[in-house]
């Protein structure tokens, strides 16, 4: 009996070893202290550096970006509208390349320099509509810029989060997986010595395979979320990851602020609102196309006979003129028709964007809570099973309990562990979630390097 007390207390603090490396605190009796945090800028990478490394690594930031200098050239066009339009022109022309039939032109013959300037004064609003369009336009190319890094942001922290979830899960099944093997060979000594039948040697056998294949299942996993952070981030995630506290709450502490600030500063809300404002200028725009436009023309020719100096003659004039559409095919009108098709539809996305965004606040502040009590319910959960393995092993030293009651005991706290792992996960992701929809995920020093 001591011989077997000695073999049991030496695997119990073999595996409450692996148990404390997990990261969960124990009674110092027990366990042993869990190893303190590393400093990230020198042993580990933080759920910040992953967000900066991917934002200098995805190619969506680009792709943004490009969309918004295309946008600024736009706007530049739109600008151009305002200005005047000069042209230079130069002729030259010879009798011998004229034929008799022209021969009223033979007075033109030498060279022609010439320059004509048009300056627009009134286009019938179109112009002013135009150029607030595609200001809206650019605005709304910044936003989608901004919604960009919120997201790229927002898949860097899920997947430092799930490359750390993944490999505790590992740690907490390798522990069960050496708790039900003791249990194996503990059940198959007793049956060998009488004290044990052969049924409860293969319900054993029957735990020990199952805990093989979630083992096997929890590495898959592992490949899976480190080879998503590798194409998010850019790199392989180290050994070392830092886990955030998950006590941030990045200034939302009730859903009322969450959602003000939702609606003030997400990307794609505003982005929405953009896009609203620039088909309402574009419509207005439209419109123009049935008004007069006035523009001031001059021109200015200088003729040189028969390419030599001093020159022959001059001509230059000075013409405001005004045209009035009348029918342009229809261009006009389809194009207002299709204008305010067209903002009907921006509006109708602004308001789907908005209520997208409140239900994404309500339904992320309730699953905060939702965490919030499942990783107390887990923090309860292990110290009830800590205490439960305590029981066990004094009951088990006064002959009261089985080895295998013990080892029941410690992998109902190992599978306690798992769920206090995810629920911790579920916490900081709905966390990330919650920001990036209030628009405060990023921080200004995320795009610069560690």
């Amino acid at each position: 009996m001591r011989l077997r007390l000695t073999r049991f207390a030496a695997c119990f603090a073999g595996v409450m070893t692996i148990v404390s490396a997990c990261g969960v605190a124990y009674s110092q009796s027990l366990y042993p202290e869990p190893p303190a945090p590393k400093s990230a800028a020198l042993d580990g990478e933080t759920v910040r550096y992953a967000i900066t490394a991917a934002l200098a690594h995805n190619p969506e930031i680009e792709v943004a970006r490009s969309r918004e200098q295309a946008a600024s050239a736009d706007r530049l066009r739109a600008v151009g509208r305002f200005l005047p339009n000069i042209e230079a022109s130069v002729s030259y022309a010879d009798d011998s390349l004229r034929s008799s039939a022209l021969g009223t032109l033979e007075d033109r013959d030498g060279t022609t320099l010439g320059i004509t300037a048009s300056q627009p004064i009134f286009q019938g609003l179109s112009a002013i509509n135009g150029f607030r369009e595609s200001r809206a336009r650019l605005s709304q190319s910044k936003y989608l810029l901004m919604s960009a890094r919120e997201q790229v942001a927002l898949s860097a922290s899920q997947a430092h989060s799930g490359v750390i979830l993944a490999r505790q899960i590992v740690a907490h099944r390798q522990a069960n997986l050496k708790l039900v093997n003791r249990q194996f060979e503990i059940a198959e000594r007793r049956r060998q010595a009488g004290a044990q039948s052969r049924t409860g040697v293969e319900q054993a056998k029957m735990r020990r395979a199952q805990a093989q294949v979630d083992l096997g299942r929890a590495r898959a996993f592992v490949a899976d979320r480190e080879a998503a952070y590798a194409r998010i981030v850019g790199h392989e995630p180290p050994q070392d990851m830092i886990i955030d506290p998950a006590t941030e709450d990045f200034g939302l502490d009730t859903r009322e602020t969450a959602l003000s600030a939702a609606l003030a500063n997400n990307p794609n809300l505003n982005a929405a609102r953009a896009s609203a404002k620039a088909a309402k200028h574009a419509k207005s725009a439209a419109k123009g196309g049935f008004a007069p436009t006035l523009a001031l023309e001059g021109t200015y020719f200088r003729r040189y006979g028969d390419g030599v100096l001093p020159a022959d003659e001059e001509e230059y004039q000075i013409v405001a003129r005004a045209r009035m559409p009348i029918f342009a095919q229809g261009r006009n009108y389809a194009g207002l028709k299709s204008a305010s098709a067209v903002a009907a539809e921006s509006n109708a996305q602004l308001r789907g964007t908005q209520l997208f965004v409140e239900e994404t606040i309500a339904r992320s502040w309730r699953q905060l809570a939702d965490a919030e009590a499942r990783r107390i319910a887990a923090t309860h959960a292990i110290d009830a099973a800590t205490a439960s393995v305590k029981g066990l092993q004094i009951e088990y030293e006064t002959g009261r309990r089985t080895v295998i009651d013990v080892l029941n005991g410690q992998r109902d706290l190992v599978i306690a562990m798992i769920s206090l792992s995810q629920a911790e996960h579920d916490y900081r992701i709905i966390q990330y979630e919650l920001a990036a929809t209030a628009g405060r995920l990023l921080t200004p020093g995320d795009e610069q390097t560690r």
